[in-house]
């Protein structure tokens, strides 16, 4: 990165309306500037206006962004940096990414655009030396090829243990998202893992297996993976990595509609591991019929932790043969023991809604969630 003009010898003389191309622009760099605790401590980076508020940097003709990424790097109470734009003259880029680069207060960083190689390049020098950063989100933005690329390069400088929230929103084809998954390898203290819209596909799922197998001691506790084009091979590779991170409670696998009741099945043995921690799944959107309701029931048998087991019960192609296995997981009426052995922890089935299950499924979830009773006396009785 090169050298830029000397601005801390200019700031005391800076009239930062000369230096933007409106008021409010000069408004927020006064914020920027003077720490007011009136602020709420968040910054948009805009093309256009969203909602009109303080904390909205709209780039126009006349704004030096090289002295708005100064005072970004000087602020030491900016708590969310959200870009939606970048500058594209070399000089303006250089010098607004110097200044970023500088912050230490930052702990949320969404990038809404592709920054280029150049932007990139510097926010892995962010990611390098911001030791409070918490949660990174790449969103609403398409990434081809070489942008997938950039930003691995950039995650891959990412070595502190302080994030622990990381989000891709973005169009991605497998083989982009594969690299970006590989190089999540050094982020085993991520708390939530939120991976959505995109078209990750089975070799995306193989990569982010390995990677959540390779963890050690992992801090996962929610991983999102809905509507990204996974298929039972796939479910099924991701939970191989899964079985790994002892703290997941929660997992999202909505509107990945290529799952049938084959991949439902592969999640059994994360369901029976001793170490199994997971309290919530959502399948929602997912057509798995009555072998995928049988495959959860025989996969619930003996488990101890999951609480709620989202699905749409019309959507899902369930029929009285798979509420049945529902059923008798529930309450084994076959002898006293077995119904004293039934899952007593369940507290959802299906989509929430008592009516849209049948009577018994009904009951049985109503005692296990009803604190003052014991569910298994109640249902010997």
């Amino acid at each position: 990165i090169t050298e830029y003009k000397d601005y801390d010898a200019l700031v005391q003389n800076i009239n930062l309306e000369d230096i933007t191309s409106s008021a409010k622009n000069a408004d927020v760099l006064r914020q920027l500037r003077n720490g007011d605790p009136d602020w709420n401590q968040e910054l948009y980076i805009l093309g256009s206006e969203i909602d009109g508020d303080i904390d909205e940097f709209v780039v126009g003709t006349g704004d030096d962004l090289g002295w708005l990424g100064y005072f970004i790097g000087r602020s030491e109470v900016l708590q969310a940096l959200h870009i939606y734009v970048f500058p594209e003259e070399k000089e303006q880029l250089v010098a607004f990414m110097r200044g970023i680069i500088q912050n230490q207060s930052i702990k949320e960083l969404s990038i809404h655009t592709d920054l280029g190689d150049q932007g990139f390049e510097s926010i892995g020098y962010f990611l390098r030396n911001d030791n409070a950063l918490t949660r990174l989100r790449f969103v609403d933005f398409h990434v081809d090829t070489e942008c997938g690329h950039n930003i691995a390069m950039a995650l891959e400088q990412c070595r502190h243990n302080s994030l622990i929230r990381f989000v891709l929103e973005s169009s991605y084809d497998e083989d982009t998202f594969s690299e970006i998954a590989t190089v999540l390898r050094f982020q085993s203290q991520l708390e939530k893992l939120h991976i959505d819209c995109n078209n990750i596909g089975r070799n995306g799922c193989v990569a982010l297996g390995n990677t959540l197998r390779r963890w050690q001691s992992s801090n996962l506790k929610c991983l999102t993976l809905s509507n990204n084009n996974i298929d039972d091979l796939g479910l099924e590779a991701l939970v191989e990595g899964m079985s790994n991170c002892s703290n997941l409670e929660t997992v999202h696998l909505c509107d990945n509609r290529s799952i049938t009741a084959a991949g439902i099945r592969s999640i059994s043995p994360l369901l029976q591991s001793e170490t199994c921690s997971l309290k919530f799944i959502m399948l929602q959107r997912i057509s798995f019929g009555d072998e995928g309701a049988i495959a959860l029931a025989d996969g619930l048998r003996g488990n101890k932790s999951l609480s709620r087991l989202f699905f749409d019960p019309t959507s899902a192609g369930v029929t009285d043969v798979g509420w049945s296995a529902l059923s008798k997981l529930l309450c084994d009426t076959s002898s006293i023991n077995n119904t004293y052995l039934s899952n007593h922890t369940l507290e959802v089935i299906g989509d929430g809604s008592s009516d849209a299950n049948p009577p018994d499924i009904g009951w049985y979830i109503a005692w296990n969630r009803n604190r003052r009773i014991d569910a298994a006396v109640r249902k010997i009785l």
